[in-house]
């Protein structure tokens, strides 16, 4: 079965991180698993990475997204039913940004611009309050001051190779 290209995406930013950094995957769930024809379990990923950073001593939860535009959507509330950045997402990057030395964001791929930023999850609860629309561009971000990261990348033949040791360098706890 063909890879898609978030999974792309997230394999070729993993494996752009450089020897001092510990890249952990949280594992997806399964589609569901059903008990009976009314009840259905999933539990819910608050993110797709863990990153140990052993240079700064810090911890990153993060979850990646690519997207074919220059805008993603996001979901405002919890009912929603939309693509792009899910509630539930926010919410645990959030939950998770609460505890000393760990940073949390979304690391976003605008494929058709190219690039790549990373915008820490303080910073999107800001830009929700803000932008008044369900989806956001880097206009967006830059049109209201929000502060997000650009993440140096360069194509190698395919695949793009992420400077994930800037990455780190630049994101402060």
């Amino acid at each position: 079965m063909a890879l898609s290209e978030g999974k792309i995406f997230e394999q070729n930013f993993a494996k752009s991180a450089p020897d001092y950094a510990l890249v952990y995957r949280v594992p997806d769930n399964p589609n569901g698993f059903q008990k009976n024809s009314i009840l259905r379990f999933t539990r819910k990923n608050p993110f797709d990475y863990l990153i140990w950073d052993s240079r700064h001593f810090r911890l990153l939860a993060l979850e990646l997204k690519t997207v074919v535009g220059k805008s993603i959507a996001f979901e405002r509330e919890n009912d929603e039913k939309g693509s792009g950045i899910h509630y539930h997402q926010a919410l645990g990057l959030h939950d998770w940004s609460m505890y000393p030395g760990v940073k949390a964001g979304f690391v976003i791929e605008f494929r058709a611009i190219p690039l790549t930023i990373y915008i820490d999850i303080n910073a999107y609860n800001q830009m929700t309050r803000f932008v008044d629309k369900k989806s956001f561009s880097v206009k967006d971000l830059d049109d209201y001051d929000i502060p997000y990261t650009v993440i140096p990348q360069k194509i190698a033949r395919v695949n793009y190779r992420y400077d994930v040791d800037s990455f780190l360098s630049k994101v402060t706890v």
